[in-house]
């Protein structure tokens, strides 16, 4: 088996983290650390690589959706998947929008969830089939700063690695930004999408 991702495990409870860092280390993913809280897992991240961080949604008077936006934004290149309970999935849906790429039920088997979270770390999007209608459900959620950002340069012609470059961001993500657009427009094609945008005055006119 190749070597797994290096991870960061964020979760309010210890036994928890105790239990998912046994089962991680057990299926090739080494833990670089554990957090209980937000403050401590963005410290630690400033000053370190890390291909994929696990969050538990729920951090006690901390926001999980919150931590995975100031990951993505610290680390643009560090895939984040979140773990949570099927009474969550008003949450998920909000950490959707935050950059969350990985969906996790805490009662997946630990088999389960390391292959899935190998796949995030490798790039895809991975959800529990139990959590399809929450993450991709059919209401309309508003575009991200960073969303129009992306869409006014496909709108101008640039492609992902130039649109990468422009923002600070690897094609990869951009790829990804986009991919989680078409899914809240319901559209197919780059082209679709910023026209669609446009049309339903999401996208602001270039000034």
């Amino acid at each position: 088996m190749p070597p797994g991702p290096r991870a960061v495990l964020v979760d309010d409870h210890e036994i928890v983290l105790e239990g998912l860092e046994r089962a991680l280390v057990r299926e090739g993913i080494p833990v670089l650390a554990s957090f209980r809280d937000a403050e401590s897992a963005q410290e630690f991240l400033r000053g370190s690589e890390v291909e994929l961080c696990v969050v538990d949604l729920r951090l006690g008077a901390e926001s999980g959706t919150d931590l995975v936006r100031a990951i993505r934004s610290l680390r643009p290149q560090t895939r984040v998947a979140v773990l949570t309970s099927f009474e969550d999935r008003a949450a998920v849906a909000a950490a959707v929008d935050a950059g969350a790429t990985g969906y996790f039920l805490k009662d997946a088997s630990s088999g389960e969830l390391c292959e899935g979270l190998r796949r995030v770390a490798g790039g895809q999007l991975v959800i529990d089939a139990r959590l399809v209608s929450a993450v991709l459900g059919d209401r309309p959620r508003p575009l991200t700063e960073s969303d129009v950002a992306i869409l006014r340069l496909v709108a101008e012609g640039l492609s992902n690695r130039e649109i990468g470059a422009r923002l600070h961001l690897s094609p990869h993500t951009v790829k990804e930004y986009l991919s989680r657009t078409m899914r809240k427009l319901g559209t197919r094609t780059r082209a679709e999408t910023a026209a669609r945008a446009a049309q339903e005055g999401l996208l602001p006119p270039v000034l």
